[in-house]
């Protein structure tokens, strides 16, 4: 229920609601009552089908659900709220599958969530300053606590510059994600209807958080970009205006440092993402460690992250990457040349690696460590069986050109969540020990591995959040 509210359809989209449970009984029918109170706030319009939808009019349907309005001068109603036990604070959309998005449980941070409830009970009739206040409270709180977590792990540090600093759910941030790129800019990624909502009030949040960095501060804070996914802000029923999909044609570059490797990036820009994927960064230093002297073959390779770790920290003799992408391969040879490898002993190709794998195993190319990292393929539980077959085909192929007298490592990668978390991460290795069948060779697990610890993770509330599966096998000679 809603305190104060005044629109007969209940909270707007991306008001701040506090998530009760009354010890009164619902008497059924028409009269049930979905326990949210809040202040009402964010850019709320028509949209959707048969109800108050958000931003600026998404096609979303409205989905209705039991609710009632509190007023503030219905002492029935408020003597039901005093009653009720609030579980915390969260952002309501109408129009997602999602509801509540909570930001503040009572049983973690108690004390945050009174100061929440009085903000929002402050400056009058103003409910719009009052959710402001509050969200500045949330914000300032969850940031901080980010921040202290990268600080114990080091991050950031001497060798490394760049690391996921908010990581969505996993620091009770849902659909807010923020990417530190060369200790100098940071990168917002927007995915959720109420982070556009309150656009204003994170980035000025942020902008002072960063400013008290004790690593920060003596610069100024750091640059500010705001990115977004339309479509997944459309899933949340939030309409991105062409306004906002204006693209920016900035191709300033920031060089950025992990593990002591150099990249360019071009976060202003259309990269992909934030600008750079550092989930990967721990995966790449300790497969790079096994490369002394070996022949290395970097499928999906994007900016040759692991390739440029297998040269610089393992000393292969040779490289090679792969990517379908031209402006990849650009990036990744730049990226050679600003670490100064030797172009003879790296070198990156545009092909499919479908294609590539099939050439070389018909000129007998053979690799001591592949490392395989492709695309999300199974963006749902809905498409993990054609993925799997992909994951099957890929894998099966990456062996075969695998050192048929010694054998060699195999890191193969999925960003898919469903499959990385299907029968508790079974199916995913399941797939490459069926593909070890198909291509003759045997297959030993080694470890199995996630995303850096930066990118922080809520197993009890959003276990979706566990998405990233390396796992590296060692591939068994060819059967004589």
């Amino acid at each position: 229920f809603s305190v104060g509210s005044t629109a007969a359809s209940g909270p707007e989209m991306g008001s701040l609601v506090v998530v009760s449970v009354s010890p009164k009984k619902d008497s059924g029918g028409d009269n049930k009552k979905d326990r949210r109170r809040g202040g009402r706030g964010g850019r709320g319009g028509r949209g959707g089908r048969g109800g108050r939808g958000g931003g600026r009019g998404g096609d979303s349907a409205h989905i209705d659900i039991p609710h009632q309005i509190i007023s503030d001068d219905d002492s029935d109603d408020l003597q039901m709220i005093k009653q009720a036990q609030d579980i915390g604070v969260g952002v309501y959309n109408p129009s997602s599958m999602y509801r509540v998005r909570i930001l503040c449980h009572a049983s973690s941070h108690g004390a945050l969530l009174k100061k929440v409830k009085q903000a929002l009970q402050s400056n009058g009739t103003d409910k719009k300053a009052s959710e402001r206040e509050a969200m500045t409270l949330v914000l300032q709180t969850k940031l901080h606590e980010s921040i202290q977590a990268r600080l114990a792990l080091n991050l950031p540090s001497d060798s490394t510059d760049s690391y996921r600093l908010v990581n969505g759910e996993g620091d009770g941030l849902s659909g807010l994600a923020v990417d530190v790129l060369g200790g100098k800019v940071a990168v917002v990624m927007s995915s959720a209807a109420w982070v556009e909502i309150h656009k204003e009030s994170i980035l000025k949040t942020l902008d002072t958080v960063l400013k008290e960095h004790p690593l920060y501060s003596k610069q100024d804070g750091l640059e500010v970009v705001w990115r977004n996914t339309p479509s997944r802000l459309k899933q949340d029923g939030y309409e991105i205006s062409d306004d906002d999909e204006l693209e920016s044609d900035n191709n300033e570059c920031v060089i950025v440092t992990e593990s002591r490797v150099q990249y360019h990036t071009y976060p202003y820009g259309s990269s992909q993402k934030t600008g750079f994927y550092c989930d990967q960064r721990d995966n790449r230093l300790d497969v790079a460690k096994l490369c002394d002297g070996k022949r290395v073959l970097d499928l999906c390779c994007y900016n040759g992250g692991f390739a440029l770790n297998a040269m610089v920290h393992g000393g292969a003799s040779s490289c090679i990457g792969v990517d379908s992408s031209q402006d990849a391969i650009d990036a990744a040879i730049a990226n050679a040349e600003l670490n100064g490898l030797d172009e003879s002993r790296i070198q990156f190709v545009r092909d499919d690696i479908a294609q590539y794998m099939k050439d070389a195993n018909e000129d007998a190319k053979q690799y001591d460590v592949i490392v395989l990292d492709p695309p999300k393929l199974a963006p749902s539980v809905s498409g993990l069986e054609r993925a799997s077959r992909k994951y099957h085909a890929l894998n099966r192929d990456a062996m075969k050109i695998m050192d048929k007298n010694e054998g060699g490592l195999l890191l193969t990668c999925t960003c898919s969540g469903a499959m990385t978390q299907k029968d508790g991460g079974n199916f995913f290795l399941q797939t490459v020990q069926n593909a070890a069948l198909s291509a003759g060779r045997q297959v030993t697990l080694l470890r199995k591995s996630g995303a850096a610890p930066c990118h922080t993770q809520s197993p009890a509330s959003y276990p979706a959040g566990n998405y990233l599966t390396a796992a590296l096998f060692y591939v068994s000679p060819e059967s004589k």
